[in-house]
């Protein structure tokens, strides 16, 4: 029977079409969370199931990132896979559809975490920087650079940011092609006649100085990144954000006075990659600190220290904020909640495990005996447990509320609470430039 049952979900899923025509690839179901009936009893239900078309024989996924509407994997095989992760307008594809597979590479070498935007998914690959266009899968353009980068790429705004030594990030425009911010005027004029003969003569030459500050505003330029950049830089508030190795965060904003970088202290080396929730930053140290940071609304920003508070462990790779909840992994001590307004201590349980999503009321995680494993999101207590079958690749997602299981063969599924409906994909027009 369950050799049947499992059979029958192969065929359903192949017959409703939402395998993209692929079938999965020996990959069993019965009793993980890709069973309809078992993911019911724990409130949720199977939102979309794909293959990855790639060769699985000879490669596996390396690295899966959950956007806006959007999941990008990449396969050692040296292609990127994009999928719709959220119902698309009228006439565009629906949830769960592949989109597109581009080839950036043969395989081989570090696979990099790809950087998700509103028009495209930049992609670092050995020494080259993939501009790829969201919808199509068209390349817009490639960067080539000297050596290898350090780290994935973020797209913010209208600008990509990529680290490309120990100590310097590039930032590229998104569209190299747009034309630039025009030229400003001087902050100061005498009178009226010196501002009418600047225009006629800028007119006379056939605006040859806007287009030249155009182009330049446009050109790479190298940002210095005070230290060597801990992981993937990410966006804040239409600029980027980072941290060093030694603790030291850098967030770099646009203002009505130009680009605006400000620095704080963490003191101490961080312990996995800061989190951005609404324009609030959350970051732990390896020594056992988790605190909040926010951007101060004033002419020339700033990062003010809002709460800090000093865990019972040293903490383990990401944060997750669900609500009003910071939930962090403090190892073999289990894990522990607090609120992300105050910092007060909400919850702490012994049950350990690696945190990949937080859907609904509950607390996703890869227990220590492989087993996907989920806490109360309110508690702490523990709920249900799933084998993991062939799902053991882990994904974190801290994008959305879905539960993003993956096989390293390349098999594909979206998790959703019951009753949950499924939103349009947003993509916010790209900020304006200082300027």
């Amino acid at each position: 029977m369950p050799v049947l049952r499992n059979l029958l979900f192969v065929l359903v899923a192949v017959g409703g079409g939402s395998l993209a025509g692929s079938q999965i690839r020996g990959d069993c179901l019965c009793g993980t969370p890709a069973d309809e009936f078992a993911a019911e009893r724990a409130g949720l239900e199977r939102e979309w199931i794909l293959q990855l078309p790639f060769a699985a024989s000879t490669s596996r996924v390396e690295q899966v990132v959950v956007g806006d509407g959007l999941v990008v994997a990449q396969t050692g095989d040296g292609k990127v896979h994009a999928v719709q992760a959220a119902d698309a307008r009228a006439g565009e594809p629906r949830a769960g559809s592949l989109l597109w597979s581009y080839p950036v590479g043969d395989g081989g070498g570090p696979a990099f975490r790809a950087g998700i935007g509103p028009a495209l998914v930049a992609v670092a690959h050995d020494k080259d920087l993939y501009g790829i266009d969201r919808g199509t899968g068209q390349l817009r353009w490639q960067e080539r650079f000297g050596t290898l980068t350090e780290a994935g790429p973020a797209v913010s705004g209208s600008w990509i940011y990529v680290p490309d030594a120990p100590d310097s990030m590039m930032r590229l425009p998104a569209n190299p092609y747009r034309a630039g911010p025009r030229a400003e005027l001087p902050a100061k004029s005498d009178t009226k006649d010196k501002k009418k003969s600047a225009r006629s003569a800028k007119k006379k030459a056939g605006g040859k100085d806007d287009d030249k500050q155009s182009a330049e505003r446009l050109l790479p330029i190298s940002l210095d990144t005070a230290g060597r950049v801990h992981q993937q830089p990410q966006p804040l508030n239409g600029g980027v954000l980072w941290c060093t190795d030694e603790g030291t965060l850098v967030a770099i904003e646009p203002s009505t006075e130009g680009w605006q970088r400000n620095e704080f202290y963490l003191e101490q080396p961080p312990a996995g990659r800061p989190l951005v929730h609404d324009h609030a930053i959350f970051a732990a140290t390896a020594e056992g600190d988790l605190v909040r940071i926010d951007t101060l609304e004033l002419q020339g920003g700033g990062l003010r220290l809002t709460w800090r508070v000093f865990l019972d462990a040293p903490p383990e790779a990401d944060l997750f904020v669900s609500g009003d909840r910071v939930v962090v992994s403090l190892g073999e001590e289990g894990l522990a909640a607090y609120s992300a307004e105050t910092g007060e201590h909400l919850w702490s349980t012994w049950f350990p495990g690696r945190i990949v999503a937080v859907s609904g009321s509950r607390v996703w995680i890869f227990d220590r005996v492989g087993r996907l494993s989920s806490l109360d999101a309110a508690t702490g207590e523990r709920r249900e447990r799933f084998c993991l079958g062939s799902f053991s690749f882990p994904v974190v997602n801290q994008a959305t509320d879905r539960l993003i299981l993956a096989s390293p063969r390349g098999v594909l599924m979206s998790l959703k609470p019951i009753g949950k409906t499924t939103p349009p994909a947003s993509r916010p027009p790209a900020p304006k430039e200082p300027g």
